[in-house]
């Protein structure tokens, strides 16, 4: 007789591929008495630098916001960083509420929205959903590669449908990480880094609590580009775990020498790869039957 194959929990499959990195992530750290709980305060200032630099290629979030915000529409962005999407949208928005839960990103997103003249974009400092009773609702609601070390990640995605008056937008990575080159965290900790949670484990998650969502993919490819060497180390310092730690910093630097190449402009380069990321999106409301179960 056949036995009937048993159905995957998808939500239990999130949680364990997120907990598993995490818990390899906090116990490099741990080596060096550090934390997680600054991390972006730490990679602020080089990731807005990055903002900036892949600002300059469209990005497929946007552009599927853009093709169905409506006039009037309000807008809500949950991890809006420095503001890659807020700012690039409050043009299309009447307004837009950008929700972080790190100072210092915060920071560089009001600068280059008052550098940009943008007086229709709102700041509020919290995580989600836990800021969500001070956070106005918008008639788009998006997050933008923010779920991925999110573990109890149904309260989030509810609570962001919930606050939505028409429609949900996510941004995911189609594949993993493509920030850190292949293999640099196995050059520094001699083990592999452990995955972290793409888009079909959102995808999935999202069908089992009855949310049929739409998925759009698109292609691109950003380069990297740093000044010199030291400033390669120091961008990848802290996604690496490396800290202050002088062997594991040596073990970084020489890792990157091989990988990195000099460019035309003077510049050292990581070798360009295309990378794919998914848009995800559906209809608001169709999960509060899942919250309330």
């Amino acid at each position: 007789m056949t036995e009937t194959p048993t159905a995957i929990d998808h939500v239990q499959r999130w949680r364990e591929i997120v907990a598993a990195r995490r818990e390899q992530h906090d116990a490099a750290c741990a080596v060096q008495n550090r934390t997680t709980g600054d991390y972006w305060a730490r990679r602020a200032e080089s990731f807005r630098a990055f903002v900036k630099l892949a600002s300059r290629a469209e990005d497929p979030l946007v552009a599927s916001v853009r093709r169905q915000i409506q006039p009037g529409e309000t807008l809500l962005d949950i991890g809006a960083g420095t503001g890659r999407h807020a700012l690039a949208l409050a043009a299309d928005a009447v307004r837009v509420t950008a929700l972080d839960p790190s100072p210092a990103m915060l920071n560089f997103l009001r600068e280059d929205a008052a550098e940009g003249g943008l007086d229709n974009v709102d700041v509020i400092e919290g995580g989600w959903p836990d800021a969500a009773g001070e956070t106005p609702p918008a008639d788009i609601v998006i997050s933008a590669n923010v779920l991925y070390p999110i573990e109890d990640v149904v309260p989030f995605l509810v609570a962001m449908d919930g606050h939505a008056r028409r429609l949900c937008f996510l941004q995911m990575m189609v594949r993993q990480p493509w920030f850190d080159p292949p293999g640099l965290w196995e050059a520094v900790h001699g083990a592999p880094r452990r995955p972290q949670p793409a888009y079909m484990e959102a995808v999935n998650l999202l069908h089992q609590l009855g949310c049929y969502a739409n998925v759009e993919l698109a292609s691109a490819s950003i380069p990297r580009t740093f000044g010199d060497l030291d400033a390669a180390v120091e961008r990848f310092a802290e996604s690496v775990a490396v800290g202050d730690d002088a062997e594991r910093r040596g073990r970084l630097r020489a890792a990157l020498e091989t990988m990195l190449e000099r460019q035309e402009d003077g510049q050292l380069g990581l070798r360009a790869q295309r990378f794919s990321q998914a848009t995800i999106w559906w209809e608001a409301g169709v999960l509060q039957d899942a919250g309330a179960a």
